[in-house]
């Protein structure tokens, strides 16, 4: 009896995580990913949305960053409303030519402290309405295409369900 009431469970587990997935993969159809900051060459693929002064983004970032030559970053930036250096940040990169290197500035704090005189980028405000339409309300959250995996925060196993670790 024991026995059968742990298959019951197993395969009800099995049935919620295939369920989850699928309905990650729904969820990805409707994000516009020619509207994000694509990064690196790779065949991986992750959808990142990031905040400019969120830690945690700051520390994944340092972790991908050496390996976009084997995965592609949809990146779309979240500023936060309490924090309104962050909107300054997010204006910089997504306006940006060398939207990398922007990237790489704001994330490696280069950035702090210095007064960004940036227009209202309209990428920016875009972004802002896909991250509220999945309900991302916390950065980092990542989406690895593929595997349709969720990881939310920063996750040193990210670089792993990448395959490139």
């Amino acid at each position: 009896m024991r026995l059968l009431m742990l298959f019951f469970i197993a395969v009800n587990l099995i049935m919620a995580q295939d369920l989850y997935k699928e309905y990650i993969r729904s969820q990805v159809k409707d994000i516009p990913l020619k509207k994000a900051i694509v990064l690196g060459k790779g065949k991986k693929e992750l959808i990142s949305f990031i905040n400019p002064d969120c830690g945690h983004c700051r520390k994944e970032w340092q972790a991908i960053k050496p390996h976009l030559d084997k995965v592609r970053v949809y990146i779309f930036l979240l500023p936060f409303k309490t924090f309104p250096e962050s909107y300054a940040k997010s204006n910089y990169i997504a306006c940006s030519k060398d939207k990398l290197k922007a990237l790489d500035e704001v994330l490696s704090g280069k950035m702090d402290g210095r007064p960004l005189q940036t227009e209202e980028c309209g990428l920016v405000q875009e972004h802002i309405k896909v991250a509220e339409k999945l309900n991302v309300q916390a950065t980092p959250y990542n989406i690895v295409l593929g595997s349709y995996k969720v990881i939310e925060g920063y996750n040193p196993k990210l670089l792993e369900e990448l395959g490139i670790r």
